[in-house]
This record gives structure tokens, C-alpha cells and sequence, in this order.
């Protein structure tokens, strides 16, 4: 295993970016009588909750759903939170049991995606700054999404079908002629997740296949795929926060994916210096964002928008996510643009502190200030294997000294082990992991991150068994059984088909001293399942 940052570290604390003692504000240490819920704090939410506990504001953790799949929900930590609930269903009930709390509800965040729809239910029963739950629906659904934005005049009118059957996504091809590139996804996917680019009706059929019946990272069942015309152009993801209908972006990136044996997979990505300089792409994609985001009903909270800038059509959304920026991308940021830049500060501000510092930035904005300022120059470099097999040898083992040897090095996560299957990269979830790179010049971290592809090329990186037994066993080619994801990316093997390795039988007994306590709360074992955190960075 080969993840360094460890347990609750702060996001600014990490790799040796430290801020100076005058980017430390002073936060109130007297006890507070309000508490700030977090729905699924989980992924990137956990900086949200580092943020909020150095401020000393009391935590209370909903659980959206016991059904999040495990890349996500193992992220969870609840011994921040006062108090865990689980959501079965009923937001009223769920509502009159937080309001049961010691302390007043201040707030409602969703602290990843599966969480994004009951935050915003919850916020607006308790009467709470939120979105509202009146377009929580278009928010999470692409195709719905899409047509929003067409009846504000802001997306571009390409093909697009919701397609319930496999035999209905086939026809696709049919009504679109010969030539016409799709995009076949779930209707509400996380990165590339399941994601295939298809040029004829087998293609789109198998994808189609591919999908339905299966569920995705947040638990919920794939019964309807989307079809798209695929849309070509340099990518881009733009974080925001906003209160009341203002809206600050507080980061830009610029991605890359490759196309790897017919389905995408994350390449890099980039941090983007700020210019609201006329023509710019920054500018354009900006003030893009804005109009999406109203007419999409984000008010308050953070969010973060990809955006395709196509030759054709111009800026494209193809999703908006109303929740901060995933993996360590809001850490990295605040390595390279300074805590209160990052987004995890200033949502926390806004929602708990009544936005002065984000109300600051905008108006210093309207006098020409830049939004942010880059001292540092990043690459998120997600790690891509182009082949399946059994690993003979760690990452760890094989490339990890060398690695972190880079000067630009700042963080690794690749937790696979000797004699865990691995499989070609097609999206985030069976990428081996991601190196973060980070610097103060862009060259030279460009040029090691050049490096470290280039081992992946020559099989410097992955080394693989001649044996065909694993730790893991081969998934099916498609399977709708829960945490089974078979040509999409991860299987998740049964219990009690392989002997657990040393690292998994101390966290059994870390799990039985768990069971064990006489603080051991039921709330946090839905299903009866104990939950726990690995270190390292999960998404």
C-alpha cells in the first residue's frame, strides 16, 4: 500500500505545503449551540469536515443510504460526529430527528454525491440555506440536465435519447446514420464510470448491456442509460461555491482522458491560472458556468461543472455536480492556491459564517482582482494499466522509491497488493490509484509526469503473474449483482473465497474491538455491517 496522506490530516498540511502562521485565522474554540450537518461525508467531503471542526463547529453525520459503494462510503470516518443517522427513507422523520439533537441544526451540506438529493431535501424542510429539492432531480440526471439547459438556450442541440432496453439504445445508431460517434452512460455517473464511446449499434448494444441492471457508485440502479452524440473538444471543470445566487469560482482544471481499448479513462488533471481577460477560455467557460448554475437552481453551496469547449457548439455542461470537487483535488488546490482559496474554506464560510470572506472575494473581484492566484502548478496524474492480469509485485515495491525520488512528488495512492487482479483502465474505478505532482514550475512537472507514463508504457509499474489464480476471482462480463461491475471496472469478490491477507486480518480485529465497546453505536452498522477507514485517499 502506498497512500500517504494518513487518517484526518489537514488538506493544507500535506506533502510540506504549510501554510504561514498569518494564513491561520483565528477560530472560535468556546462551545458552540448549533451543529452543522454533513449528508455521506465521505470522498472529498472529509475536507470539508476537517475545515468545519477547526473552526469548532459540532458535526452530525447523516447517511443518505447504507447502500453507497465501498469506494466511496470506506472513506467514512465517524469519529468526528457527535451523532450518525441513517436515512430510511423519510425526510420528515429524518428532520424531526435532527432537530431532536441538543443542538440546532445551523446547516445542511452534502458532503458527496450520494448525498446531494436529501441535503437539499433536509435543508429545506429545516428551513435552512440550500437548493431546494424542486430540480434536485435535474441536477443528478444527465438527460434531464441537458434538457433544462436547452429550454435557458444554453446547451447545444446534439442527439441525446434516454433509452430504457437495450434494443432501444441499439436504435439509436440507426436514427443517427452512419459515421455519428455516441457516448453510451448511466443517466447519473460519477467521472467516467461506466462511460463508452460507440461508433455502431453492436457497439452501443454491448455498452447499453454493459450497464443496465447494474448499479453505480452510489448505490443506485442503472435502469435507464443515456445516449449521446458524442461531443469533441478540450475539457475543462470549474469549482464554484455560491450564496444566495453568487457565485465565486474558486479553481479552474483542465483534463485530459485517453482512449483505451474503446471506453475513456482519466488521464490527468490540471490546475488553470485565473484571467478574466476578454476571449480568454477561462473567462468564457466562467461566465458559462454562472448562467448554467442558475438556471439550474444553485443558490448556495459548493458545486463543481465539466465543461466541453467544442469548435461546433461552443461550451457544452455535461454535468454539474452541486457538491465539492472529488479525491484530493480540494487539497491539491489548496497546495497550490493557499487555504482560503480552497473550496472546502470558503463553503464552510459561507454556510456557517455568513459568507464574509467569500462576499470579500467578489467584491474584490468587481475591481479587477484575479479570483485566485496559482504559487504552485499541479498534475493529478490517475494511473493507467493497459492490460488485465494478476500483480506479481506492489507498485510500492517495484516504482515507489524512484517515484517519490521526483521533485514535483507529493502524494501516491495505489493500494494494490501482490496477487490482486488488475484490470485495463476504462474509468476511475479501475484505475490502480494517481500520483499527485506539484510544483513551482510547470515544466518541470510536466516532465515527471511524463516520466512516470512512460514506465506505465514499458510495464515498469505493473508487474504481472504468469499464474491465473488471484486473491480476487475474474468477474463475470456483466453482472447486475450489487459491487459486481464487470466490464464497467471494479468486482468486489465474496467473503471467505480467498485466506485474508495480514493488513485484512488486523482489520478484522480492529472491527471486533469495535463490535466489542460498550460506546458501539447500532446507528453505525446499517445491515450489520461494520464500516472502517483504511488510510490513504479514497474516492
Amino acid at each position: 500500500m502506498s497512500a500517504h496522506v494518513h487518517g484526518q490530516c489537514m488538506p493544507w498540511a500535506t506533502g510540506g505545503f504549510s501554510p504561514g502562521a498569518a494564513e491561520w485565522p483565528q477560530m472560535a474554540i468556546e462551545p458552540r449551540a448549533e451543529v452543522v450537518i454533513i449528508v455521506d461525508p465521505f470522498g472529498s467531503g472529509r475536507f470539508l469536515v476537517d475545515e468545519l471542526l477547526l473552526r469548532g463547529w459540532p458535526l452530525v453525520a447523516v447517511r443518505s443510504n447504507s447502500e453507497a459503494h465501498d469506494s466511496l462510503s470506506s472513506s467514512f470516518d465517524p469519529t468526528p460526529f457527535e451523532r450518525t443517522l441513517v436515512h430510511s427513507g423519510d425526510v420528515l422523520g429524518t428532520a424531526r430527528s435532527l432537530r431532536e439533537c441538543l443542538k440546532r441544526p445551523v446547516a445542511v451540506i452534502a458532503g458527496s454525491e450520494p448525498g446531494a438529493e436529501l441535503a437539499d431535501s433536509l435543508a429545506e424542510v429545516l428551513s435552512l440555506r440550500g437548493n431546494g429539492s424542486a430540480m434536485s432531480r435535474i441536477r443528478q440526471d444527465k438527460y434531464f440536465m441537458t434538457a433544462r439547459l436547452r429550454e435557458c438556450g444554453l446547451a447545444a442541440d446534439f442527439f441525446q435519447r434516454r433509452c430504457g432496453t437495450v434494443a432501444e439504445a441499439a436504435n439509436c445508431a440507426l436514427e443517427l446514420g452512419r459515421g455519428r460517434q455516441v457516448v453510451v452512460k448511466p443517466c447519473a455517473s460519477s467521472g467516467t464510470e461506466c462511460v463508452f464511446k460507440c461508433r455502431n449499434a453492436e457497439a452501443i448494444a454491448d455498452a447499453a448491456a454493459a450497464i443496465l441492471g447494474g448499479h453505480d457508485a452510489a448505490g443506485r440502479r442503472n435502469d435507464v442509460v443515456l445516449v449521446q452524440e458524442y461531443v469533441q473538444g478540450a475539457e475543462y471543470i470549474v469549482d464554484c461555491v455560491s450564496l444566495d445566487g453568487q457565485h465565486l469560482v474558486t479553481g479552474i482544471w483542465a483534463c485530459q482522458k485517453s482512449y483505451i481499448g474503446g471506453e475513456f479513462a482519466y488521464d490527468r488533471t490540471t490546475t488553470m491560472p485565473f484571467s478574466s481577460e476578454e476571449g480568454s477560455v477561462q473567462r468564457m467557460i466562467c461566465e458559462y458556468v454562472f448562467q448554467c448554475l442558475a438556471a439550474l437552481g444553485v443558490v448556495t453551496g459548493a458545486s463543481h461543472s465539466k465543461v466541453i469547449c467544442s469548435d461546433t457548439h461552443g461550451p457544452c455542461l455535461i454535468k454539474m455536480c452541486p457538491w465539492m470537487h472529488r479525491s484530493v483535488a480540494p487539497a491539491v488546490w489548496a497546495a497550490c492556491a493557499g487555504r482560503e482559496h480552497a473550496q472546502a474554506y470558503l463553503l464552510a464560510d459561507a454556510v456557517t459564517e455568513g459568507g464574509m470572506m467569500l462576499s470579500w472575494k467578489l467584491e474584490a473581484i468587481g475591481m479587477g482582482s484575479p479570483a485566485y492566484e496559482l504559487a504552485n502548478y499541479s498534475i493529478i496524474l490517475d494511473l493507467q494499466c493497459h492490460e488485465d492480469g494478476i500483480l506479481a509485485r506492489s507498485v510500492e515495491e517495484v516504482a515507489g522509491e524512484w517515484i517519490r525520488a521526483l521533485s514535483s512528488f507529493w502524494m501516491m495512492k495505489c493500494d494494490l497488493e501482490p496477487g490482486d487482479r488488475i484490470y485495463r483502465s476504462r474509468d476511475m474505478l479501475t484505475s490502480p490509484g494517481h500520483i499527485v505532482l506539484i510544483g513551482p514550475d510547470p515544466a518541470i512537472v510536466e516532465q515527471e509526469a511524463a516520466i512516470i507514463r512512460e514506465a506505465e508504457r514499458r510495464g515498469q509499474m505493473y508487474v504481472l503473474s504468469t499464474s491465473t489464480s488471484s486473491k480476487t476471482p475474474t468477474p463475470p462480463a456483466c453482472s447486475d449483482d450489487e459491487g459486481t461491475w464487470g466490464k464497467c471496472g471494479l468486482f468486489l469478490p465474496m467473503a471467505g473465497l480467498c485466506d485474508p491477507s495480514p493488513r485484512m486480518k488486523a482489520l478484522e480485529a480492529q472491527v471486533a474491538g469495535l463490535l466489542a465497546s460498550p460506546t458501539a453505536s447500532p446507528e453505525l452498522l446499517p445491515k450489520a455491517c461494520a464500516e472502517f477507514v483504511l488510510d490513504g485517499l479514497l474516492e
